[in-house]
């Protein structure tokens, strides 16, 4: 039987895991796809990513990989593995793809995507970062272009991390305002960020930095200033994990 290489689409609700990656006596969610996948082929499988996320961190569009000996469609595996996954994963797409295909080195762009609300409401309870202050998203626009390019990222990347190369390019942060369709008096920003690649909590350092931007904790030339720091005390903090989702990955 010859072995194949699948690559799965997944989207799953992270408020219960702690991200993505397989950890020690810790709650994942690559850890609980290949367990069902063990199920399924009575083998164990190794599941690749397209890279880690945090503790609570969302996916729309993960992408991961994995090769098996087997004679099951792509359908059958997405069928076998939804009827056995917990109703906050869900396995989009399956397909077979080249052997070479790797869903961490094959991309060439992630995108992540952040959700802030400009009301309180219970509807987002959990999924969207609450800003009471007045958010001026020109400025928001203006201190992101800061960012655009390649640059040393170590000041949004926070401690915990022993990555070396801190260098990493941002094609795109697109900003925009719109009603929350359960509720159209609740209004949300929708931040994406578009990277070759991300550090340690540097998604989220960025969003918290465009928001102090935004309401005028620090003025939009700072961001140039922060990133020539290379320190990342000088940064604001970080947003919530909650409000962060994995949008896509391009290969």
């Amino acid at each position: 039987m010859e072995e194949k290489n699948f690559k799965l689409v997944i989207s799953f609700i992270g408020k219960n895991y702690n991200g993505w990656q397989k950890q020690k006596n810790k709650k994942t969610v690559q850890e609980i796809i290949e367990n069902k996948c063990r199920e399924i082929f009575k083998k164990d499988v190794k599941i690749i990513g397209c890279g880690r996320t945090d503790s609570k961190v969302n996916g729309i569009n993960y992408v991961a990989n994995f090769k098996v000996e087997t004679e099951l469609t792509p359908l059958n595996i997405k069928n076998a593995l939804n009827s056995k996954l917990p109703s906050e994963i869900y396995i989009k797409h399956v397909e077979i793809v080249n052997h070479d295909f790797h869903s961490r080195y094959s991309a060439k762009k992630k995108i992540y995507r952040y959700i802030v609300t400009l009301n309180r409401t219970p509807f987002l309870d959990g999924f969207a970062y609450f800003v009471k202050e007045k958010i001026d998203i020109k400025k928001m626009e203006e201190a992101a272009r800061y960012l655009i390019g390649k640059h040393d990222f170590k000041s949004f990347q926070s401690s915990g991390s022993n990555v070396k190369n801190t260098i990493r390019e941002i094609f795109e942060i697109n900003i925009k305002k719109n009603k929350f369709f359960i509720d159209e008096d609740v209004e949300i920003l929708i931040i994406d960020i578009v990277g070759s690649g991300f550090l340690y909590k540097m998604a989220r350092n960025i969003v918290g930095s465009l928001i102090y931007a935004g309401t005028g904790k620090i003025s939009p030339e700072q961001i140039k200033e922060i990133l020539e720091k290379k320190n990342r005390k000088f940064a604001p903090p970080p947003v919530p994990a909650y409000g962060l989702f994995f949008k896509n990955a391009e290969y």
